[in-house]
């Protein structure tokens, strides 16, 4: 199976990823989650060590064959779980009509397995969809990964924009540790306005990773073992007992019941981080850049409200402040400016219950398949994402 190939990252990533056949698929695992969809049957869900020094013996010439073969990541990245659904969108083949973009509240929130099921009933043939949402991430993360997009000979047709409540802030974790991977060095290039969190070191630095293999893969140790040993690159990922990441970007933890959802929820409030909604001038420029930059390669971009257990939004209602008018207007602020359209979710639907979430803000696998429905069954969204399939 011939692995999806970077196209316009530049010099450097172009040799990198040669039209290479990709390496052979991953054994099939005994650890899938119960939860996995029974089409996810490739996933092996290895462990793997991040941020390990590079020690092995290596050849800057064996680093780029590994690469361009698909048993090395692209470039080491910001976390193990974003390389992982990276590698896993680099081998898609075909690759996924649907994207979907976001924070960890989509990652674990939406179930693409189950939405491409429900996408292809309704139009009548088959559509695939891929999480490409990621723990932590902002739109500074989400712009990142866009500009992977689009270098993909197959860009997807539709792309969904996730929107938490907490989706208008600034991405602080993308100035910090995202923007300085060796991934956003090949990625996004090393030009890039001068500023506190971007300066000559950083520059330097970047022009270094995507010069250098065996410094671009100083942190990658332990994929560079995998690599000598003939593996492919990781595609899953088992992050601890009972959370994996599967091979299409859905990230799996356990549930808990109702009751245990709200005692959470309750502690969160008492320690006074509940996750009130704030807008920032800097989250509503990434999303647009983001959308612009997706709408640019002919992606039709929507966007969709994913909203907190129904436990804690009762908790942050009665605590005052008008959270949910606040939350509105916040999906509001990012998207309207950018004439995205917005798909309101007030809260979900009476499916919730023991099970369906991991906490007082993420769904576990039941409920993230059944949000899936619950959004396939929005007035108008079904009709917008049929008509970005076809365009």
């Amino acid at each position: 199976m011939t692995g999806r190939r970077a196209a316009s990252l530049g010099t450097a990533l172009i040799l990198l990823l040669s039209a290479c056949e990709s390496g052979a698929a991953e054994e099939n695992g005994s650890g899938a989650d119960p939860g996995a969809s029974s089409s996810i049957d490739e996933d092996s869900f290895p462990t793997v060590k991040f941020n390990q020094a590079l020690n092995q013996d290596v050849t800057p010439e064996q680093l780029e064959d590994w690469t361009a073969r698909d048993l090395l990541p692209l470039a080491p990245a910001h976390g193990g779980a974003f390389e992982t659904m990276t590698n896993a969108l680099r081998v898609a083949d075909p690759g996924p009509e649907v994207i979907i973009f976001g924070d960890s509240m989509t990652q674990q929130g939406l179930d693409p397995a189950e939405l491409g099921n429900l996408l292809s009933e309704a139009a009548g043939e088959e559509v695939t969809a891929f999480n490409g949402a990621s723990s932590r991430a902002r739109w500074g993360m989400n712009l990142l990964l866009a500009h992977y997009v689009v270098s993909l000979e197959d860009p997807p047709s539709v792309a969904l924009m996730g929107i938490s409540t907490r989706a208008a802030e600034d991405d602080d974790f993308y100035t910090s540790e995202g923007a300085k991977s060796p991934f956003s060095s090949l990625v996004e290039g090393c030009e890039r306005p001068s500023s506190e969190a971007w300066g000559e070191a950083d520059t330097a630095r970047c022009q270094r990773d995507v010069a250098d293999p065996l410094f671009r893969f100083r942190t990658g140790g332990d994929q560079v073992a995998r690599a000598q040993e003939g593996q492919p690159a990781q595609t899953s990922l088992r992050i601890k007992e009972g959370s994996q990441l599967r091979s299409d970007g859905f990230m799996i933890h356990p549930g808990v019941s109702a009751a245990e959802a709200r005692q959470i929820s309750d502690t969160r409030m008492e320690r006074g981080f509940p996750g009130f909604p704030t807008v920032h001038e800097e989250a509503v420029a990434d999303f647009g850049r983001t959308a612009e930059l997706l709408r640019s390669h002919g992606v039709t971009v929507l966007a969709f409200e994913i909203p907190y257990t129904p436990v804690h939004q009762a908790n942050l209602e009665e605590a005052g402040r008008d959270y949910d008018a606040r939350r509105q207007d916040a999906a509001q602020a990012l998207t309207t400016p950018h004439e995205v359209p917005l798909f309101a979710v007030d809260e979900f639907g009476d499916w919730w219950g023991d099970g369906d979430s991991r906490d007082a803000i993420h769904l576990a696998p039941p409920g993230a398949a059944k949000f899936a429905r619950q959004l396939t069954e929005t007035p108008g969204f079904l009709e917008e994402v049929q008509a970005g399939l076809a365009d």
